[in-house]
């Protein structure tokens, strides 16, 4: 091995683990395992320094243990983002099983098989992830990592494969399989660190985009994730429909006489709910506090105030039992259509919550339509644009 190679191999591999080190501490599981991946590989170059320093049969296998062990933990971390945990006993069992024809390989003197055994086993290692992954590749950075892992697996698949051929006269340090093993490292360690380190950045800003587009208690849309999901589709000419919003009754007096993280459960409750029957089309969000509001694509007040009365019905039925509530717990709804004259969504939102507020007036638990913006001067309970239920 030549003495940059020496040098450089462990200090560029250890600042990957560093970096991915870092990314970790920001809460990307991933991150984790291809920081110790980098790091045990980067002590796995650093071992004929080790060797030079304290010359000893064990650091042979010290440094089969390393790779072995670092493309454990590189396939762990590809399987993170393609199928997590997959056949994890089999991968634990082909490391063991690897580092075991290693030791034999050194107890015998028989450097070649060490090398083959070492070389198998990782290439298995890293080749595993590649069956899981090539089907699940949705985005340019998963192409690049997954042609970055095939290069990887196939260096050791070929280096291993010629070992008879590089390790000329039995010596490993002046051999020509120690310097492509080196040289090739150079080059595919740094792309596959890089395509790592691009998918893994690319996957913490998706992470805060939708952090900042969802309601973290309920895991519903928020306000702004609302509004930018609805520009989406009206962009998309999705321009009818109907939106309803939702009110939980007396909120605040649950959250006074059980405190706040009973509270919690309820918003959690009912957002359930909302999942469980919105339509896979609705755009479901929490608006803030107990209010929430689901706009429904192409569906007329009819068939949303049909929504609207069973997810009435469930939360009244369901979820004060089920939170040991002493008093049922209730919520009311305001539905409006979507008009052709609306210079935007706000004003079918403004127009859902007047039908709230009556329904309010009207005693809660109920749902009440708006379909169309009243007729100025006209009495509410004459308007041909209004309706409760409940």
């Amino acid at each position: 091995m030549g003495e940059n190679f020496a040098f450089f191999l462990p200090i560029m591999m250890a600042s990957f683990g560093v970096l991915f080190g870092v990314v970790w501490s920001w809460r990307v599981r991933a991150a984790g395992f291809w920081s110790g991946a980098f790091f045990c590989i980067a002590g796995g170059f650093a071992v004929p320094a080790a060797f030079a320093a304290l010359p000893s049969s064990i650091w042979g296998f010290v440094a089969d243990m390393l790779f072995a062990s670092g493309f454990l933990l590189f396939s762990q971390a590809l399987l993170e983002r393609w199928r997590p945990s997959w056949m994890l006993p089999v991968r634990i069992a082909i490391w063991g099983l690897s580092l075991l024809l290693c030791a034999i390989a050194i107890a015998l003197d028989h450097l070649p098989l060490e090398l083959v055994s070492s070389d198998f086993g990782c290439f298995l290692l890293v080749g595993l992830p590649l069956v899981a992954g090539k089907d699940r590749l949705d985005n340019w950075a998963d192409r690049i990592l997954f042609g970055a892992v095939t290069l990887t697996a196939a260096d050791n698949l070929i280096r291993g494969s010629t070992v008879p051929l590089t390790l000329s006269g039995g010596d490993f340090q002046d051999s020509a399989y120690a310097f492509f093993m080196q040289a090739i490292a150079c080059v595919f360690g740094l792309f596959l660190a890089l395509a790592a380190l691009a998918a893994t950045m690319l996957d913490l800003l998706a992470r805060y985009q939708r952090d900042a587009l969802h309601d973290p208690l309920s895991g519903l849309l928020n306000r702004r994730g609302f509004d930018e999901t609805l520009a989406r589709l009206m962009r998309k000419g999705t321009a009818d429909g109907s939106l309803i919003v939702c009110d939980i009754d007396h909120f605040k007096a649950v959250n006074d006489a059980h405190g706040h993280a009973l509270g919690d459960r309820v918003i959690v409750s009912l957002a359930r709910i909302l999942a469980q029957f919105a339509p896979p089309s609705a755009v479901t969000a929490r608006f803030g506090g107990e209010e929430f509001v689901l706009f429904l694509p192409d569906m007329n007040a009819a068939q949303a105030a049909g929504i609207a009365n069973d997810i009435r019905e469930s939360l009244a039925r369901e979820v004060a039992d089920r939170l040991g509530l002493p008093q049922p717990l209730t919520a009311s709804f305001g539905l409006a259509t979507l008009q052709r004259g609306d210079m935007s969504i706000h004003e079918a939102i403004a127009r859902a919550d007047a039908a709230l507020y009556e329904a309010k007036a009207r005693g809660r638990n109920r749902v009440c339509v708006r379909r169309a913006l009243s007729t100025p001067g006209a009495p509410a309970a004459d308007s041909p644009s209004r309706a409760c239920h409940g």
